[in-house]
């Protein structure tokens, strides 16, 4: 069976031939903003000729070829995530919110899990998880960058632990693994490895995962199913046969004439020819109940070995693989401590600050020290406002201690 003929199971001859053409446009690219680094009318005023996106708030479409921002400043300092404008949905459709326990279960790279998090203004606490340790990694370093804080990142199968977690999410994230059809335009390898055995083998994965996660949703939470999918069989099937297994309900997204609805509304897809973005296929789901809702998570200090973090971590951690819970503080020695990156990130304020140019910030990310006299001891050094990091000077230099892993040429 070729692609084109499978997706008759539920688009007539004149959709495949538009959602064929639309596989041949250019993609599109886009960021989400973090208000908490910087306000979007400063954002604008620097990008001048970004577009927001339909949806999304604090969202923005841009150009490529005119702003190569995976190579600012402003990237490098968590001021904004990239992202594909239709995977941006997904966080904000679901719409957790402030203090809620949300799980992100297939969370690399992380952009579902910053997503959620800003919604829920860093309170409450968003588990993201990730099978693969090292990609589990890619979200730390998303949250360090960033300054997130209401995270727990993990590395788990949760198959062997979910028991555990039954009723306990007031949200959840299922992007779930798929044959990514979706991403065709993007990648040709997706397009040359496309079968219809591989879509039916991640079908089976994907009902064995929908089922799990219906579990660990608590009574009147809501779960969100996404792929980056054009098949029936990964998409709507998957609704169709968690309904038939549970008491599950569909909740609607608001009609929007970018979206193409199911035809038994089961969810939506995002075709490129209708929505500015790769493909994507996008249903929530309510669990019968009323939805209880949580106190605020206090903020703790937590002692992981030699390491200081401040969490809220408000959840059962019997065998989860912990890679970063909540914020790193740092290193306590002795008297003093050995501030994180990840603090400083975190931070808006120190008792000593120092505002450099783009000049300095870019050598400082590069690896470089400072000269600036009359500054001892830990000084939060800022670009435009924003924090870069907690440097520490002796009176004449500004030290450099920006992690090694971080560091990189911004070209001006």
């Amino acid at each position: 069976m070729t692609f084109i003929e499978h997706l008759k199971k539920y688009l007539n001859e004149e959709e495949i031939e538009k959602l064929v053409c639309s596989l041949e446009l250019e993609s599109k690219h886009a960021l989400l903003l973090n208000t908490q680094k910087m306000s979007a009318e400063k954002l604008l005023s620097i990008y001048p000729h970004l577009e927001r996106h339909p949806i999304v708030e604090n969202a923005y479409l841009y150009n490529k070829s005119e702003y190569e921002l995976g190579k600012s400043l402003l990237y490098e300092l968590g001021v904004f995530y990239l992202q594909e404008p239709s995977a941006m949905l997904v966080s904000c459709l679901l719409n957790p919110k402030p203090n809620q326990l949300v799980l992100d279960l297939c969370g690399a790279p992380g952009g579902k899990t910053v997503g959620a998090s800003l919604l829920m203004k860093q309170t409450g606490l968003v588990v993201s998880n990730d099978l693969s340790n090292q990609r589990a990694q890619i979200i730390k370093e998303n949250a360090e960058r960033m300054g997130l804080c209401n995270l727990l990142i993990v590395s788990n199968d949760f198959s062997k632990i979910y028991k555990q977690y039954l009723n306990t999410f007031d949200a959840i994230i299922l992007d779930a693994p798929c044959s990514g059809s979706g991403m065709f335009r993007k990648n040709d390898l997706m397009k040359q490895d496309w079968n219809i055995n591989k879509v039916l083998k991640y079908a089976s994965i994907q009902k064995e995962l929908i089922l799990m996660c219906y579990q660990m949703l608590k009574e009147g939470g809501k779960l969100i199913y996404s792929t980056c999918s054009f098949s029936y069989e990964e998409d709507e099937e998957i609704i169709e046969h968690l309904l038939r297994e549970t008491d599950a309900e569909i909740e609607p997204i608001e009609n929007n004439p970018l979206f193409y609805v199911s035809r038994r509304g089961l969810g939506i897809h995002l075709f490129p020819y209708l929505f500015p973005g790769e493909g994507h296929y996008i249903a929530l789901i309510k669990k019968p109940g009323i939805l209880k809702s949580r106190d605020e998570a206090k903020q703790v200090k937590k002692k992981y070995g030699p390491f200081t973090f401040l969490s809220q971590s408000s959840i059962n951690m019997k065998n989860l693989n912990i890679i970063r819970d909540g914020v790193k503080l740092g290193e306590e020695l002795h008297d003093d401590i050995k501030y994180d990156i990840h603090y400083a990130r975190y931070i808006n304020s120190f008792s000593q600050e120092l505002e450099i140019d783009e000049k300095e910030a870019a050598a400082y990310l590069e690896g470089n020290s400072i000269n600036k006299d009359g500054y001892k001891g830990y000084i939060l050094l800022k670009y435009q406002g924003v924090p870069i990091d907690l440097a520490k000077g002796d009176g004449r230099i500004v030290k450099n201690r920006y992690p090694k892993y971080m560091r990189k040429k911004i070209p001006l």
